[in-house]
């Protein structure tokens, strides 16, 4: 799997956490995961597959680094 297509399946992930905390997010987390989506969808749009990884991990960061909860879920899930 290309890095290109490895970022849209994290675009896609991150649109199901979008529905999934529809109800239960604050407006505020939900506001940054629509922020890093649509940064992602033009990163991807935008550049080229070299850069596309760099930077559109470089956005999930920032939207991680926002949400210590998040991380903390990730960590429970990986063991």
């Amino acid at each position: 799997m290309s890095n290109v297509e490895s970022i849209k399946r994290l675009l896609e992930t991150l649109k199901a956490m979008k529905v999934t905390l529809r109800d239960t997010a604050d407006p505020s987390i939900s506001q940054q995961l629509d922020d890093a989506i649509a940064e992602i969808q033009v990163i991807l749009e935008d550049e080229n597959s070299e850069l596309v990884c760099v930077k559109a991990l470089d956005v999930l960061g920032k939207f991680f680094s926002c949400l210590p909860s998040i991380a903390k879920l990730i960590e429970f899930f990986n063991g």
